[in-house]
């Protein structure tokens, strides 16, 4: 049997009686995978038990006392050699799905059941039917059992960040007035690719004031276009998110200052983070902090967590947070934007909690790098 790369039994178990659970059954596959070592990831050596998923599904109890049971296609004969889970049920398909009988199994005498709030109706349906459960959403509780990382889940961020690094270099190294978004991105994918990621997360990418979120349709980048790259590569299943500005020609001091000043909140937040310190105080002592500083009052501060998913949950920032305290070892990223001109300014990098403190995981400066 495999160890857990992040799931601690005792964090979940502690978990379990602060939410009043009895028990949670785990649905999709990201949380399918941190709970069992299922490979479930799209990034898995082969993805067929993601992409058969909607025929063959992939669950996961977890119970009071943060054992775990996996229940799997049958057709999946490696436990041992990929698994952490206590035990595991094979399942040959949905319609004959029986997870009243299984949590039976496992000592379940009544109580409240958390759900995903995605999970496949079947499969809530199918809960539903046993006897004294309660079902309640458990998405607050899976996000804060992942908020805390261990030291191989860490160490997988940290490869992960500098995956994005090298890619985000090789991408500026390549910039010219006329290159198309499409080009740029099936640079970056193949990139990844060769530095070692296992898949990629995303490709956010901005030419002037087009649209960062649906890039790829053939734009082409014209001189003293401010250029965006947030890039994200995925290493064994574990995601990293920098941002990184370009310009074919000069930035202007306008520029320059936006920038300045988004590294100072950044800094600021850093200097002020460490374990014990609220979210919620952290977010508005930064926000207030910026506008005292002669910010223009729009900026957009968002800390999120990172892991799994490239925002696991957002911590602090214009959006709010959960009131709870940083702890050791959470893994976040801080990034903040201002407008500027037809397009947006922003700097964006990794941090973690450490015992007295806060350090940046992420070292590329924030400046607009010039092309000539």
């Amino acid at each position: 049997m495999q160890q857990p790369v992040g799931y601690n039994r005792e964090r979940a178990a502690a978990l379990m009686e602060k939410y009043g659970l009895e028990a949670m059954l785990v649905s999709s596959p990201l949380n399918v995978w941190y709970v069992t070592g299922l490979p479930t990831l799209h990034g898995a050596p082969n993805p067929i038990l993601e992409a058969l998923s909607n025929k063959f599904p992939n669950f996961a109890f977890i119970m009071r006392d943060g054992s775990t049971m996996m229940l799997g296609w049958v057709g999946f004969m490696s436990p041992d050699e990929f698994c952490w889970a206590d035990d595991s049920v094979a399942i040959f398909s949905k319609e004959m799905l029986d997870l009243p009988s299984t949590l039976e199994e496992l000592g379940f005498t009544g109580g409240r059941v958390g759900i995903e709030s995605d999970i496949p109706k079947y499969a809530a349906d199918n809960l539903a039917e046993g006897e004294g459960v309660e079902l309640v959403a458990c998405d607050e509780v899976l996000n804060e059992l992942r908020l805390v990382k261990s030291e191989e889940e860490i160490a997988r961020l940290i490869r992960s960040m500098e995956i994005t690094h090298a890619v985000t270099e090789k991408c500026l190294g390549i910039l010219k007035e006329g290159l198309m978004d499409s080009e740029l991105i099936e640079f970056a994918r193949r990139e990844m690719l060769n530095e070692g990621a296992e898949d990629w997360n995303h490709f956010t990418i901005r030419f002037g004031d087009s649209d960062p979120e649906a890039p790829g349709i053939g734009r082409a980048l014209q001189r003293d276009e401010i250029v965006r790259l947030d890039l994200g590569a995925v290493y064994k299943g574990y995601a990293s998110d920098l941002n990184k500005h370009a310009i074919i020609g000069e930035a202007d001091d306008e520029a320059r200052q936006v920038l300045d000043g988004l590294v100072a909140l950044q800094r600021f937040c850093e200097e002020n983070i460490r374990p014990g310190v609220n979210m919620n105080e952290l977010s508005e002592a930064a926000l207030d902090w910026y506008d005292e500083q002669g910010g223009s009052g729009a900026a957009y501060l968002m800390g999120h967590s990172i892991g799994l998913q490239v925002e696991d949950a957002h911590l602090f920032g214009t959006l709010g947070g959960p009131d709870m305290e940083f702890e050791e070892n959470m893994v976040f990223e801080i990034e903040a934007w201002e407008d500027y001109r037809d397009t947006k300014l922003g700097v964006e990098d990794m941090y973690m909690v450490t015992a007295d403190g806060c350090r940046k995981l992420s070292s590329m400066t924030a400046e607009v790098f010039e092309i000539a």
